[in-house]
């Protein structure tokens, strides 16, 4: 960058960038830009309103499939070694397939198939079921093959409808209710399967040949304003692909069909599951989100900046939304769960773009003759710091792109949606802004009001001080000395908070709309005891929820347990929390005899378990007796005891043996299963200290047992994939790192002016973990989420800083100077910056316990990293810069050069 006198006195900066080139181009064409932007923002709204399909979830292969069906042995063993046995030998030659797992029960089997990644659950579905033919099984067996979807209602519907009467309606007459209403509901075009959840069973007793017609489920609803349940048959209904509509729109057809429905005097049919509300509840929270983000950043910017930049940044934060729609309809995402949690990441990150160009334009007013030139050397100034910073942010995202297993891939959308915004956002950061601000910035004066004014005295007053310990002699380097030693201070304190901090990859959520109820029946439950200790359990749990209950259905129920969702009123409008609900109707079930209830808040994320931890014992034939000893032993030994381990005080609350009445097979061989639950939600770190405990305790005396020295096993099921998928993120961050650093590098053309810039990450520790702790939130994957966002915004901090003092350096300042002219620049837009978003992210965190952590962590971390980058870090540089003078001289020394001053 070079500099030439004007006619008028004043210093004209030579236009190089391609960026700069850019801005001014879209200055000086701004009715073109102009009318680019009023089409963006129109089909925006198209995308918004038309083009982009509402979903719950964005499709996840899920590569499991489910073989089940009934067998009337009344033996475990024998449907074992008459039906699963068979079948798991020939499902483990077929193609891909990773591990079998089979459960055999007195009169039903299941089989949980898993193949690799890369099959799909259709068409593993499809390879069974060709091996299942080879296999010869006893004819009273019957079975099914069921692909599974996670994003679907007991993995296979979009909507469940329950055809319903009073207490007392018989099976039969549900049933034949149900077929005719299925009937009715398949002839929808929208509709391509509806199937009723059957409640009684045909088959064969293989004792006596004859054919017997069992129970062998059981539904029941609840509604808002009931006094009792209500017995219940569901019909799934699956949305034909030929059909082309959404969730919203299929849910809608799915309403409009079952008004004309058919159904007997006494009977009511109602949508009981369906994703379209609570898709609705989300998009509307997010419109909400979002405006009261765009508010309250343009009410700051005014207080900050001045009118004209609040205005032009909501426009800003407006459009770029509005292109980001664009650009997912375009790249074939839909408007989901995870795609809306990316665009509300992204709030935090889009003021970054929109202040420090708006704010560099209003500062350079003096630096040219005219509006066109005076955007031309503001995007100069700033414009290939704020790309780097941009980049660097896209870089940190870029590997969650490339995280494996379930989890990689239900998350994909989060940072295909950051990368998408971000990228719009520097772009229309560097044409729109700068159109605008011609047409509206420069066209009044600079804003001047008591708190920007303020603001600029404080921002010479930050400048001075970054000066100060260089000019003052032994006084300055001891000022220097402390706001140093702060800093070190306070990162070595974050390090002791976050000790304190538990761990959880997916935490429980603090509130919901709803909690599920599962529940266990002892091994020796008939279907009528069940049905029995099941009224029980409705009554409590009407007693206990009373008018916050909206509704509740079974989803299964039979001998073995029952698993329902219960709907409850929205969090905004209860004072009774999920979590507290869920604790109320465990206690208030307690004492029902001959079965487990477990009750937990529903959840955003994947589901919580409520045993979390178990262990596998693994037992030959003639060892069965000797693994179940030992895993009563187990069950027995650590329930009530405290685990040693960081974050709060946890104990094993209860435990049992999950393989109790039935035989279980892994791979083939047969394993015995202990499952335990705990008092705390740290499940990550609880996991691994019960593993440990477990571990000291059980494994020395294997062999005099009787059993294999190798024969305990630790498989938590998807907690155990989750941590294996979230190591792999953690890699990723890491691989993040390293791009970012090669960036800076090549950027700033140095190694040590990128190490600097990367301080602003520790900096930023204090106040993420301390926030963390105060507001009772785990490190988890939203918080990894949160901060990786967090280190783009602190590290365009730095690198704005950094930039800001070479471009002074090259004008032939001292480093002091140069720092301190760098300072006295940047504090506004890095404060403006900070404060914005973390006013823009404060609704979201206290609003929605979803996006808690993550805006918490963003909040926390912007702003200890703030006032440690402002403070400190000029300190910081003058020591780099000082020994990098005097290394330097002492090369040029030897070689009798000048030396640099």
């Amino acid at each position: 960058m070079t500099q030439t006198s004007t006619a008028t006195g004043r210093e004209s900066t030579e236009i190089r960038s391609f960026v700069a080139k850019l801005a001014r181009s879209s200055a000086r064409h701004w009715k073109l830009t102009f009318v680019v932007w009023g089409a963006v923002v129109v089909v925006g709204a198209f995308a918004w309103f038309s083009g982009l399909a509402r979903e719950g979830f964005p499709p996840v292969n899920l590569p499991i499939v489910v073989v089940d069906g009934t067998f009337f042995a009344g033996d475990a063993d024998a449907v074992d070694q008459d039906v699963a046995v068979p079948l798991q030998e020939a499902f483990s030659d077929v193609a891909d397939v990773e591990s079998v797992l089979s459960f055999a029960r007195p009169n039903s089997f299941a089989l949980v198939v898993e193949f690799e990644g890369a099959v799909t659950s259709v068409d593993g579905a499809d390879r069974l079921s060709a091996a299942i033919e080879q296999v010869v099984l006893p004819p009273a067996a019957v079975l099914t093959v069921r692909p599974l979807d996670a994003t679907k209602f007991v993995e296979v519907f979009d909507v469940l409808i329950a055809v319903s009467g009073p207490p007392g309606t018989s099976p039969d007459v549900l049933e034949a209710a149900a077929a005719e209403l299925a009937a009715h509901m398949a002839e929808s075009p929208d509709i391509e399967i509806a199937s009723v959840r059957d409640l009684l069973t045909q088959g064969t007793n293989p004792a006596t040949g004859a054919e017997e017609t069992r129970r062998t489920r059981f539904t029941r609803v609840a509604y808002e304003g009931s006094t009792e349940f209500q017995e219940a048959i569901t019909v799934g209904l699956v949305r034909s692909a030929a059909a082309n509509q959404d969730v919203l729109e299929f849910s809608d057809s799915v309403h409009a069909t079952l008004e004309s429905a058919p159904l007997p005097s006494g009977l009511s049919a109602d949508v009981t599951a369906d994703f379209a509300p609570e898709i609705r509840s989300q998009i509307s929270g997010l419109s909400r989100s979002l405006l009261t983000g765009l508010v309250a950043v343009a009410l700051v910017s005014l207080a900050l900046i001045g009118w004209r930049v609040a205005l032009i940044t909501a426009m800003f934060m407006a459009t770029v939304m509005s292109a980001a729609l664009v650009g997912l309809w375009v790249a074939g995402y839909s408007l989901n769960t995870i795609t809306m949690f990316g665009l509300i990441l992204t709030l935090g990150l889009l003021v970054d773009d929109a202040i420090v160009i708006s704010e560099s334009i209003d500062s350079s007013r003096d630096e040219a003759d005219d509006p066109v030139s005076v955007v031309a050397v503001a995007t100069q100034h700033v414009g290939s710091a704020s790309m780097a910073g941009t980049l660097t942010t896209v870089l940190v995202f870029t590997p969650m792109l490339f995280v494996g297993g379930v989890l990689g891939e239900f998350i994909r959308a989060i940072p295909a949606t950051v990368i998408i915004t971000l990228l719009l956002s520097f772009v229309f950061s560097i044409t729109f802004i700068p159109a605008i601000s011609r047409k509206l910035l420069l066209a009044g004066p600079p804003a001047s009001n008591p708190l920007v004014r303020a603001e600029r005295l404080a921002a010479k007053a930050l400048g001075r001080l970054a000066v100060y310990p260089a000019g003052n002699g032994a006084k300055g380097w001891l000022v220097g000395g402390g706001l140093l030693a702060a800093a070190v201070v306070s990162i070595l304190v974050s390090f002791g908070i976050a000790s304190r901090v538990g761990f959880n990859i997916f935490p429980p959520t603090k509130d919901s709309n709803g909690v599920q109820l599962s529940v266990d029946f002892d091994p020796e439950t008939t279907i009528e005891s069940a049905q029995q200790t099941a009224a029980e359990i409705d009554a409590a749990l009407l007693a206990v929820l009373g008018e916050d209950l909206v509704r509740s259905q079974y989803l299964f129920g039979n001998e073995r347990g029952l698993f329902s969702i219960v709907d409850l009123v929205h969090f905004d409008d209860r004072s009774t929390t999920s979590p507290d609900y869920a604790d109320q109707l465990e206690a208030s079930m307690a004492e029902i005899g001959g079965v487990r209830v477990s009750v937990s808040p529903l959840e955003n994320g994947p589901p919580v378990d409520d045993f979390p931890f178990t262990v596998q014992i693994s037992v030959s034939a003639g060892q069965v007796e000797a693994g179940e000893t030992l895993a009563a032993e187990i069950a027995a030994e650590i329930k009530g005891v405290e685990l040693d381990k960081n974050g709060d005080q946890t104990f094993v609350a209860d435990t049992f043996v999950s393989t109790a009445g039935q035989v279980r097979r892994t791979d083939g061989e047969r394993i015995v299963e202990v499952a335990a639950s705990f008092t705390t939600d740290d499940t990550t770190s609880n996991l691994t200290a019960t593993e440990d405990m477990v571990r000291e305790l059980f494994e020395p005396g294997l062999v005099d047992r009787g059993l294999a020295v190798d024969a305990l096993g630790f498989d938590f099921g998807q907690q155990s994939d989750n941590q294996d998928d979230f190591a792999s993120l953690g890699t990723a961050f890491v691989v993040a790192l390293g791009l970012m650093a090669l960036l800076l590098i090549t950027q700033f053309r140095s190694v040590v002016q990128p190490a600097l810039i990367f301080l602003a990450i520790p900096f930023s520790f204090l106040g993420v973990f301390s926030i963390l702790l105060w507001s009772d939130n785990s490190l988890s994957f939203f918080v990894m989420v949160g901060f990786i966002a967090l280190i783009g915004v602190v590290v365009n901090n730095t690198i704005l800083l950094i930039d800001a003092a070479n471009q002074a350096r090259r004008r032939g300042l001292i480093p002091a100077e140069a720092i301190g002219e760098a300072v006295a620049k940047r504090a506004r837009p890095l404060v403006a910056t900070t404060v914005t978003t973390i006013v823009g992210l404060t609704p979201l965190a206290l609003s929605d316990p979803f996006w808690e952590a993550l805006s918490f962590t963003l909040i926390g971390g912007l702003l200890s990293s703030t006032v440690t980058v402002l403070l400190a870090f000029p300190v910081i540089y003058l020591v780099v810069e000082k020994a990098r003078r005097w290394l330097r001289n002492k090369v040029r020394s030897r070689f009798n050069k000048a030396l640099v001053p």
